[in-house]
């Protein structure tokens, strides 16, 4: 199921690079790079792939992170460059260190950066006046609660599959996360283009997959 974020990438790419250009779609992309690196951990369980898994997960965080403050008015250089620097701390510690202090250093590295891109997310939403955009960021929070709930369950209770059939809880996170972030990117790329006075419109892939889409100027 890793396979699950490149094809969430590839089609957010797909679906948004012509309607919200290469800065938003670059997010998708480097989903992809994380699912490129999960496939290759899961597939051998050698520390060096666990690498390719948890490292690109660092820079895309960071990457939102950079992404939501540009796009929300935080266009001073020294944001970039703080962030370009936390990122390599972050990538070098993460890499460098193993055992409890390696997964320490990801845990709270990586979880920072997302903490604060939910913040901005929180923003976001807080200012969102179109019903179909505040649904899209209300599914997404569910999506995303969901998945860490079933991440927190197979990591710490998966001894209750010696007794039951086991329902690969570890896939389901991967969809659940894939599915939440595609909801977030959705719904926040509408906020921005709409406060830069663009007029966007939401539109279904197959009925059910969001995506962003040009409408006209305002201006």
């Amino acid at each position: 199921m890793c396979l699950a974020m490149v094809i969430f990438g590839i089609l957010g790419t797909y679906l948004h690079y012509n309607s919200m250009g290469w800065r938003f779609c670059n997010s998708y992309l480097l989903i992809v790079v994380v699912g490129v690196g999960s496939v290759l951990f899961h597939a051998t369980l050698q520390y060096e792939h666990q690498m390719w898994d948890e490292v690109p997960m660092v820079w895309a965080a960071c990457y939102l992170l950079w992404n939501l403050l540009y796009e929300q008015g935080h266009t001073k250089i020294i944001y970039g460059v703080f962030i370009a620097l936390y990122c390599c701390m972050a990538t070098y510690l993460t890499s460098q260190y193993k055992g409890s202090t390696q997964f320490y250093f990801f845990q709270s590295s990586f979880g920072a950066v997302m903490w604060s891109c939910f913040w901005l997310v929180w923003k976001l939403y807080k200012g969102a006046q179109n019903h179909q955009i505040i649904r899209l960021f209300y599914q997404g929070t569910k999506f995303l609660i969901a998945a860490i709930s079933v991440w927190l369950f197979d990591a710490n209770l998966c001894f209750v599959f010696d007794y039951i059939p086991n329902p690969q809880l570890h896939a389901w996170w991967h969809i659940l996360m894939c599915t939440s972030l595609h909801l977030f990117f959705v719904a926040c790329g509408y906020e921005t283009m709409r406060l830069k006075g663009c007029k966007m419109q939401i539109a279904y892939l197959g009925g059910f997959i969001p995506y962003v889409t040009n409408g006209y100027s305002l201006e």
